[in-house]
């Protein structure tokens, strides 16, 4: 117990109960908007504090639509260890790595046609009840635009002599079409205007059960690569479906929403350096899955991709973390700014804790951990596996900096780190992974995500003392900020 003391002073550092919108991104509360709740999360508490929150209605709101999202995400969690590691030792990892490369594919070109309108979409809409059919038309026909471009990129891609084999080709085009689908995220914006995201929460949780289950029914039924490349196509469908459901149930007039060319150049001039933020963080994210299928082939990508799959089941740990800490720190730096820095070093201390307790066992136990789950046929991801563990402290440091750079609206600066970080991991990949194999693809994340995270830091003048504070809670995340 008293080596986990340390952890629970820092929880208390980061603060305490507060009245705000939590969400890891999606969660706005709207009054304007908002319809009728039915019954909410909140119902379920306890009496002393369902009175307490009676009259508190966009706290309610939030902790609902929190409440939901938070079971998304474990609910992800779950099925990524039990389906995902089902299908991944099904397929082997010549065809796992296959639906790997092409998932990683249609993944970069996804988010490099997504314009990252969604966050100004969502407050516009938010604002202005009359506007927002605008809004969300305009928004529908760009995000269609992007779609359409977006299968191009896709279809060329398949379309050239593919490293990772003929197979990929194949099951490119058909992942491809999850973009046509992704069109109807637009739903999702209204919902989260309207302050009723746990309605996509409830949509997207429904369709991945029944993704899911149709995937263990393909196992069972001995189904080829392809069956399961459908899957992803077949869970966006579900989800636009969903959401077209919900939209028309909630009595919403789709009708009026109409295209104006003047929110067209708006929206698109406010969010280039929002969409060039988030192809950045994709390439980041999924350079080394490309690159190692079209560098050393898909078997090796396999043992990667399946490697990876148990690490991003930790992924959103540090993301509900963040959401809980993220009102207290903004409030912190209007009030005391001396409090800000202690509940920021307080987080950072946290997420170095958090680090030790995933990624340790990773390290030990990860190979056992591997060949239990996915067999002997992934040793090679059991090899990779407490290296990729390290991944971890950069996720969770990267998450906590987040608000650091919100706090101080250095959202340019955010922007020059990962670029500059994206093509780090691209150089990096190309150099270390023809001469390493998927440890070098490893080393290049590394490196990519500490210039990002650590080394930019020193070229901005009032992210130094941030810098600080994070080597500090990493080295010694047992003590407090003294000054």
């Amino acid at each position: 117990m008293l080596k986990f003391q340390w952890m629970y002073v820092v929880l208390m550092e980061i603060g305490g109960p507060h009245e705000a919108s939590t969400r890891f991104d999606q969660t706005r509360i709207s009054p304007v908007h908002a319809g009728g709740n039915g019954m909410m999360a909140s119902d379920w508490l306890p009496q002393f504090l369902r009175v307490h929150l009676a009259k508190r209605d966009t706290l309610r709101r939030a902790l609902d639509n929190s409440f939901w999202l938070f079971c998304e995400q474990l609910l992800r969690m779950g099925m990524n260890l039990a389906v995902g590691v089902w299908m991944a030792r099904y397929l082997g990892p010549g065809a796992f790595g296959v639906l790997s490369y092409a998932l990683a594919v249609v993944a970069v070109v996804g988010a490099s046609v997504s314009l990252g309108l969604n966050a100004i979409v969502v407050r516009e809409a938010a604002r202005s009840s009359e506007r927002a059919p605008a809004w969300l038309g305009t928004a529908f026909v760009i995000r269609l635009l992007g779609a359409m471009a977006g299968v191009l990129i896709c279809v060329a891609v398949a379309g050239a002599q593919s490293p990772a084999g003929p197979h990929a080709r194949g099951v490119i085009l058909i992942v491809t079409g999850s973009l046509a689908f992704q069109v109807f995220e637009v739903f999702d914006l209204q919902f989260q205007a309207a302050g009723v995201a746990r309605v996509s929460a409830w949509v997207r949780m429904a369709a991945c059960l029944l993704t899911n289950g149709l995937k263990a029914a393909l196992i069972l039924g001995h189904a080829s690569i392809v069956a399961f490349a459908l899957t992803v196509t077949v869970e966006a469908a579900l989800t636009a479906i969903g959401w077209l459901c919900a939209a028309i149930a909630r009595g919403w007039r789709i009708k009026r929403w109409h295209y104006e060319r003047t929110l067209a150049t708006t929206l698109l001039r406010e969010s280039w350096p929002l969409a060039l933020s988030s192809l950045a963080v994709y390439v980041q994210a999924y350079a080394d899955q490309v690159m190692l299928g079209a560098l050393l082939g898909v078997r090796d990508l396999g043992q990667y991709a399946a490697a990876m799959r148990l690490i991003g089941a930790f992924a959103f740990v540090p993301m509900v973390i963040q959401t809980v800490a993220a009102p207290e720190i903004a409030q912190a730096k209007h009030a005391d700014e001396h409090l800000y820095w202690r509940r920021l070093h307080g987080l950072y201390r946290l997420m170095s804790g958090l680090f030790l307790c995933t990624a340790l066992p990773l390290v030990f136990l990860g190979p056992m951990v591997v060949r239990l789950f996915y067999g002997a046929a992934y040793a090679g991801a059991a090899a990779l596996l407490p290296w990729l563990a390290l991944r971890l402290f950069f996720t969770n440091f990267g998450v906590a900096r987040s608000l650091f750079i919100t706090n101080e609206s250095l959202f340019r600066f955010a922007l020059v780190t990962s670029v500059v970080g994206a093509a780090a991991n691209l150089a990096l990949n190309f150099f270390l992974i023809p001469r390493w194999g998927a440890l070098g693809a490893v080393v290049s994340s590394l490196i990519s995500f500490a210039v990002t995270i650590f080394i930019l830091e020193w070229m901005q003048p009032k992210a130094r003392k941030n810098l600080r504070l994070m080597v500090s809670a990493a080295l010694l995340p047992w003590r407090r900020l003294n000054a």
